[in-house]
This record gives structure tokens, sequence and C-alpha cells, in this order.
């Protein structure tokens, strides 16, 4: 029961009922301590009520005692309904002896699945206007003619304020009739209409001035032409969020866009997927919103979503509040993909104009997404570090210097590698996207996937030439094959010639692997890496320093985690670095599972 509890509005009633309440200032001169449950006042009962599911509320605290089903009976009680999938006797007893007798204190019903859909010969309770308290709404896994008998009943409800719908159609109808209906609603303010069929032309017709609909928060959670939605938003003037998921390129015989009328609320947008034309999508979002503050939108198949210098002209003409803006634009890697001049214009997404509003640029490479090769461009308002668990600004001695983490030294231009084969080099994704790669001045390399080998490594590296970081989740030693005579070349090459002076290897399981990172980056300068139980600290920490007198010359930052934190293991390890010699003028410290070492040459 307590864990069912929230505890910060009970504080908060209590507080308010110590000083308004003259029973409680009684209990409280009395020195009387409340030690047991059923002691709290009612007003607790009635808070704590309002964050639990109706039916479980009446399951927990029925035939307990008089007191309790005179807090259940009570009429103030909001009551609020969620039926998941259950059997067909546990739905029919919730529905006569909880919902029916109860629909003048429902405020939420959520249906997570269409129980007639899976019982179609039960007979449930209707939504209908007995609902006067009703303000939420969730209908999941219903079918357009279970709909329209609801919606009309749900006109004569003047609290609802939102409505969740999930339509399961194969081959939907009415979907334009179901649009009128909810525009209809008298004081929706949100509303959801899900459809998941391919096919879905939508033959609505423009608002007229008697028409008009209070939704503020709109879902269109189904595939759409721009034109569509054009028709759809000229019955919401007073909305301020727009979520679609799926955006298609209109038809040239329709022109909508005449029609297309300025909403002044609307801050906020969102395209999950947009097959628009860019000049489309422009003059939409040109008109649509001046006041426009966020933007998330991901394209594809329109390479003119490239053009940064554009993107800059429509932010900075029409788009001046605009704050957060989230871009992508996702191209698979196959014998089609083309360099073209938007391509070779990559470089404009790091001028001053997306430096100074801190948007940045970055590449993402997933070889495993579905069954294709995809590289997505991106720019993101909010910068996503690849490494978020390392602390920043780590004190070592007593003129507060630092190890700073990758996190704060890199306002990285960063490629992230999602996915790459592991069964044997793909030499035909690096001369595909390396072309591409050239052209981009990336500074980190984040490898994510768990297993990557090392000749796809050394051909990425190859290609960025001003890569200074590297972050690499697992180095799997198990070669495929050994490396060819032109990857080894490749490899001391790189070794000579690279300026990667940051690393970090998220898993470590053998020496190995920090040899092959020392060959690769011999210009290495802060190096961290997590360790498995595999690795002893002191074995480790003999490596790095010893290896650090010829083979890295620059490293003078180390960190390591350990999985087991040991008793004196600082003690431990200074005094085997003093025993050894392996190095002066060296502080060290632990902070949690992380060791952290530096020292001055």
């Amino acid at each position: 029961m307590q864990s069912m509890i929230d505890m910060n509005p009970i504080k908060r009633w209590l507080n308010a009922y110590d000083s308004s309440n003259e029973k409680n200032k009684k209990l409280k001169s009395d020195k009387t301590t409340i030690n047991c449950l059923e002691n709290l006042p009612n007003e607790i009962f009635y808070e704590v009520f309002d964050y639990l599911d109706g039916c479980k509320l009446f399951n927990a605290f029925s035939n307990l005692n008089t007191r309790f089903q005179y807090l259940l009976a009570c009429t103030s009680i909001r009551l609020k309904i969620r039926l998941t999938n259950a059997s067909e006797t546990v739905l029919q007893y919730l529905s006569d002896h909880i919902i029916i007798p109860n629909k003048h204190r429902i405020v939420s019903l959520n249906l997570s699945e269409d129980c007639r859909y899976y019982y179609p010969n039960l007979n449930l309770f209707d939504i209908d206007s007995s609902f006067i308290r009703l303000e939420s709404l969730q209908l999941y896994n219903i079918q357009s003619n279970q709909l329209i008998p609801i919606l009309i009943s749900l006109i004569s409800l003047n609290r609802l304020s939102s409505l969740t719908i999930d339509c399961n159609d194969d081959d939907p109808y009415d979907i334009d009739n179901i649009y009128r209906m909810i525009f209809n609603l008298p004081i929706l303010r949100y509303n959801k209409l899900s459809y998941y069929s391919f096919d879905l032309p939508i033959p609505l017709s423009i608002a007229r001035n008697t028409q008009f609909s209070h939704i503020e928060y709109l879902v269109v959670d189904h595939r759409c032409t721009l034109n569509e939605l054009i028709v759809i938003l000229s019955y919401t003037p007073q909305l301020c969020c727009l979520a679609c998921r799926e955006i298609n390129e209109s038809n040239e015989d329709d022109d909508t866009k005449h029609v297309l009328s300025t909403i002044f609320n609307l801050t906020y947008i969102s395209i999950g997927k947009c097959h628009a034309k860019f000049d489309e999508l422009i003059l939409f979002i040109t008109k649509i919103s001046p006041q426009l503050q966020v933007l998330h939108i991901t394209s594809s198949q329109d390479v003119t979503y490239l053009d940064a210098d554009r993107w800059q002209r429509l932010i900075s003409r029409y788009l001046l509040n605009l704050r957060i803006l989230e871009f992508k634009y996702e191209e698979f890697i196959d014998d089609d993909l083309e360099v073209t001049l938007y391509h070779e214009r990559l470089d404009r997404f790091y001028s001053s104009f997306w430096t100074k509003r801190k948007w940045y640029f970055r590449l993402h490479i997933d070889t495993g997404y579905l069954l294709d090769d995809l590289i997505v461009y991106s720019v993101s308002s909010v910068r996503k570090n690849s490494i978020s668990d390392m602390d920043q600004n780590i004190s070592l001695n007593e003129h507060d210097e630092s190890i700073l983490s990758l996190e704060v030294l890199s306002e990285t231009n960063q490629l992230t590698i999602v996915d790459l084969p592991h069964i044997d080099n793909d030499p035909s994704l690096t001369v595909t996207i390396g072309p591409i790669l050239l052209l981009v001045p990336i500074t980190c390399l984040n490898i994510t996937c768990w297993e990557i080998f090392i000749g796809s490594l050394i051909e990425l590296v190859a290609c960025l030439p001003n890569l200074n970081s590297l972050v690499v989740s697992s180095l799997a030693m198990i070669k495929p094959r050994c490396l060819s005579v032109e990857e080894t070349i490749t490899l001391r090459w790189l070794s000579d010639y690279n300026t990667i002076s940051k690393v970090k290897l998220h898993r470590m399981n053998d020496l190995a692997e920090i040899q092959f990172l020392f060959d690769l980056c011999s210009f290495m300068e802060y190096l961290e890496v997590d360790c498995t139980d595999k690795i002893c600290p002191k074995q480790l920490l003999r490596f790095i320093l010893m290896k650090n007198i010829k083979s890295i010359p620059k490293l003078s930052s180390f960190c390591f985690g350990i999985s087991i934190t040991k008793e004196n293991i600082i003690d431990q390890l200074t005094t085997m670095i003093n025993l050894e010699q392996l190095c002066h003028n060296y502080t060290i410290k632990q902070i949690q599972n992380k060791i952290y070492l530096r020292w001055t040459r």
C-alpha cells in the first residue's frame, strides 16, 4: 500500500490540513500521533484514491470495513478506469459491478483492448451520455463501425477534453466523417487518431466558419498527404502542438495550398516521416506558423533536404522564434547512392549560424536497419554526447586540476556507427560512403555496436582525416580473418599520421585490445577503459605505464572503471607505482568505481 502512495501530495495536503482544520489542531495540541493507516483523515485517502486505477481501487478496499465502504461510495471520488486484457468472467464482473454503477463518477476511461473484439458475446457497458464527468477517453483496437455510434454519444459530454482512438480496420472507411464528428465535440483539447492502413484517402472538405474545433493538441497518427493535412488543420485554428506520423507528397492536381491559413498559436510541429518535397514543406511551414518554436522532422528521398543554406534562409526569414530543431535525413547505402552537390556542401552545417544556436550536425551509419544499410544525417539542438557516464571536471590535486571527459572536450562533429558487419569486412561499405565521409569534418567517431572487425575500424579511421576522438563500445579481438597486407600498411600509416588524442573503450576484455589502440592512436593523450572481471587493475596499470615510455609518449591521463570496488585499491596501486618506478609526478584518485590517474613529465 505504501508504495502506491505519492508522498509529495500527501505532505502538501497535510500542511494545508494542519493550518486550516480545527480537528487536526486539537490532535496536534494533544500530542496525538497518527501511527495507524486507518487513523489517517478521509481527505488523505481521497487524494491517494485519485492516483489509483478504479477497478483496482474497488478490489483493494471493498468489504474491508464500514469506513472504507463509505469512502468508496463518496460521490466526490474521481474514478479512473483502465481495462486491460482479462478473462471473459473478469471483464463481465468489472462491467456489472464497478463501471455501470459508477458511470457518473468516471473521469478517465482507457480500454486498452476492445473487449467486444475478443469477446463479441459479452454484454458490457455502452459508452454513452451517462458518463457525465468523463474527461479522458482512450479506445484501442476498435473498428470504424463501432466508433461512429460512440462519437455520436460523446457530443453530449461537456467535460470530455481528451480523446485517443486507435482503429484496427484493414479497409478503413468514413475517416472524413470520423474527423467531422471529432471536431464537433464541444470542449475537446487533445485528440489522437491512429490508422495503420497503407492507402487512406481523406475526402474531407475545407472547414466552414461554423465548424471550428477547440483542439490544441493534435496527433495525426496515420498517413496523409500534405494537402490532406492542410484540410484537417482548417478545423483547428487554436492548435498549439501538431504531431504527424507520416506525410506523403501531394497530388499535383490537388491545389489545396491556397486555402492554407496561419495558426498563430502553433509552436510545435513533429513529423515522423516526411515524403513531401522540400519545396512543398517549406511553403507549408512558412505560412502555417510564424511563431514556431520546436520542429522535429525526418525525411528521405529528396536530397534537397540536405541544403544547409536553404534551411538557414528558411529559419532566418520565417522562423525567428525557433529554439529546438531536430532534423534527420535518411539515405540508403546502395549502388544508387551518389555524391550530389548537396553532399558536397554538408560542411555548411558547421557554419556560425548553426554553432551559435548549438545545433549540432551528426552522421549515423546503421547496417542493421531492417535489411538495408542506412546513413542518417541529423541536426540536433540537444547535444547527444558519445559518453554520458563519465565524471566531469574531477578534482585531482590541491591546484584543482581536472581530467575533462570527452563529453566536455569535444563539441564534436560526430559520426556514430550503430551497426557494422562483424563476420567479415564489408569492402563495399567504405567504398560507397567513403567519398561522403571525406566531405564532412568529423572529429569524433562513436562506435556503439558491440562487435567490430578491426579491419573495418581501420578503414573508417582512414576516411576521417579530422578525427581527434574515438569511442568504441567493444573491440572483439577474435579475427574473422587476418588483416590483409593493405590493411596492415594502412594501420602503420595511420599510426604515424592520424591525430586521435582521446580514446574510450567501454568494455575491455583483454590487454591485446589496448595494444591495438596504441598501435592505431600513437598520439593518444587521454585514455579511458571500463574493465571486466578478467582484468587485474595492477596488471592493466603496469601495462599502460610501461607502454607509455615508448609507444605512446604523449599519454598523460588515464581512467579505468573496475566492475567490483576493492578496498585499499588506491594504496595498492600507489605502492606498485612507487616500487617499480612506473611514473613520477602523478596524482591518483578513486571516485566510486573509477580510478583516475594523471602524471606530468
